[in-house]
């Protein structure tokens, strides 16, 4: 059998209710055990169309023999079934399934990532699957889920854009200074810094605290938290390359496990990694 964890949202009709049916009809599927599920999370809506409700969210452990692929189309059906079906990209939905992770799998398929590319910075999806799945290792950052939920929690407000090309980085600090949402600053000086955001393909931004989502007593780390000069998040803008040459060490860099919470965004139209990058940052400061 393998680990696998699971994360739920829904923001239509009756939530919990919806939450809950789904929770169930997965325990009957064959081949999968429900483990154990989280509590119900309330966030707001990140990117997509204004004007929705809040969501409710979750997070489940599952056993399972069923192979990635087939476990994905088992849960679309299940959405199906509760009113899911194709629409604008972040709008609202009765339902939505992820597979967060599968136990250490890693795949880039034209249907499914694995590691879920988004998991590492979104709080809503760090804070239930912490509840049920806390020493479950993120195997591309290498962290387990408490650590990256902690990291939100406890990191400097910092933002790094990683990108061989000068003019990919410069374009979007342009954007999201115009949002208001980033100041420049220096490059921190800590012993990895240079490791993980070299200094020649990096920019740094300071971002305002999380003010509507304060960090409750329980939440600090008892003693000082030995990754706080990490940024809180990093872009990887992954090409275009400045040089050829830059290829190799870009490959080994986007590998390098440890950087913590990271959107690593492959595509070169301007308008999708701005939406994405406008939505991690929302994702990960509430603004």
């Amino acid at each position: 059998m393998t680990t696998c964890l699971l994360g739920f949202g829904s923001n239509l009709g009756d939530r919990e209710a919806t939450l809950r049916a789904v929770l169930t009809e997965i325990t009957v599927l064959p081949d999968i055990i429900v483990t154990q599920h989280s509590e119900w999370f309330h966030s707001r809506p990140i990117g997509g169309p204004e004007g929705q409700d809040d969501y409710l969210n979750a997070a489940a452990v599952i056993e399972t023999t069923i192979p990635p692929l087939r476990l994905l189309d088992e849960l679309k059906k299940l959405e199906s079934r509760h009113g899911r079906f194709a629409a604008e990209r972040w709008s609202a939905r009765s339902i939505d399934i992820d597979i967060l992770l599968y136990d250490t799998e890693v795949a880039e398929t034209e249907m499914l990532t694995l590691p879920h590319p988004r998991m590492s910075y979104r709080r809503f999806v760090l804070e239930p699957a912490a509840q049920v799945a806390a020493k479950m290792l993120h195997p591309i950052i290498g962290w387990p889920v408490e650590r990256l939920l902690l990291h939100l929690n406890s990191a400097s407000d910092k933002l790094a854009i990683v990108s061989p090309s000068d003019q990919a980085r410069a374009r979007l600090a342009g954007v999201i200074q115009e949002r208001g949402k980033a100041t420049p600053v220096s490059a921190p000086e800590f012993q990895t810094a240079e490791h993980h955001w070299p200094s020649a393909w990096t920019s740094w931004f300071a971002l305002q605290p999380i003010s509507a989502l304060p960090t409750s007593e329980e939440d600090k780390p008892a003693l000082p938290y030995a990754a706080a000069a990490f940024p809180k998040l990093t872009i990887l803008l992954d090409g275009p390359f400045a040089k050829p040459a830059d290829k190799l060490q870009w490959s080994t860099l986007v590998r390098q496990p440890g950087r913590g919470p990271t959107l690593r965004l492959q595509t070169p139209n301007p308008a999708e990694i701005d939406a994405e990058t406008l939505a991690a940052i929302a994702a990960v400061w509430s603004i």
